[in-house]
């Protein structure tokens, strides 16, 4: 019998939680959280490598404070950035 190997694959679902909601764009996260706007671009796009715990929690909590303003009362998490799925390889 063979042993199978899983890997882990992070998907990226940024772009669309985003593109879900009717008040939060890439433009305000990244004014709110203080993040360069290229740093949201590539991160939507499949385009970055890497990402710090500081900019997870930076998009987390300008989300969160952006959807309270506007009074909505969900609390956004990192499931609504990214996914983490298992790959047979």
């Amino acid at each position: 019998m063979e042993n199978k190997v899983e890997t882990a694959r992070v998907k990226i679902t940024l772009d669309d939680t985003i593109n879900n909601t009717d008040n939060l764009t890439r433009n305000k996260i990244a004014v709110e959280g203080k993040i360069r706007p290229a740093t949201l671009s590539e991160l939507c796009n499949g385009k970055s490598k890497a990402i710090s715990f500081e900019t997870l929690t930076r998009i987390i909590d300008a989300m969160n404070k952006l959807n309270h303003q506007d009074g909505g009362k969900r609390r956004y998490k990192l499931e609504d950035i990214m996914t983490v799925d298992f790959v047979e390889k």
